[in-house]
């Protein structure tokens, strides 16, 4: 980003870039597995999560608890792994692909998180997902 591994500080960007693509990795586990304690840990008390063009909202750790609440309920059918990440310092990028385990057979949904990270905690979290694999089984 600055041709010399270094901030306008002097600080290591690529440091800052891997720190910053670890915690959102983690907070990202922690959330999809229901572990509710690491995600409240790793999440600002402001966090916001929005998803498709703001068609949902959370805000703070209450939002944050609705989520794995509603995550909780799909336990044993969803899968939630991360492909790939592309990380600036503060924001990570996270390709994701959720399976879903349903009587029909698995259907797959692939999404992208924005996850910004700041003073070691995520403040927000934005999800978009392809949504057109549901179409197609519930045509």
């Amino acid at each position: 980003m600055f041709g010399d591994g270094e901030g306008p500080g002097g600080g290591d960007v690529d440091g800052a870039a891997e720190s910053t693509r670890r915690i959102a990795e983690a907070w990202m586990r922690a959330v999809t597995t229901c572990d509710e304690a690491a995600a409240l840990e790793l999440s600002s008390p402001s966090i916001v999560y929005t998803n498709g063009g703001h068609v949902r909202r959370y805000e703070g750790h209450d939002g944050l608890r609705d989520i794995i609440e509603d995550l909780a309920r799909l336990s044993g059918f969803l899968d939630v792994a991360i492909l790939s990440a592309v990380v600036e310092p503060g924001l990570v990028a996270l390709k994701r692909l959720e399976t879903y385990t349903l009587p029909e057979g698995g259907v797959e949904i692939p999404a992208l998180s924005f996850v910004e990270v700041e003073d070691g905690v995520v403040t927000r979290w934005e999800d978009y997902k392809d949504l057109r694999t549901l179409n197609t089984v519930s045509d």
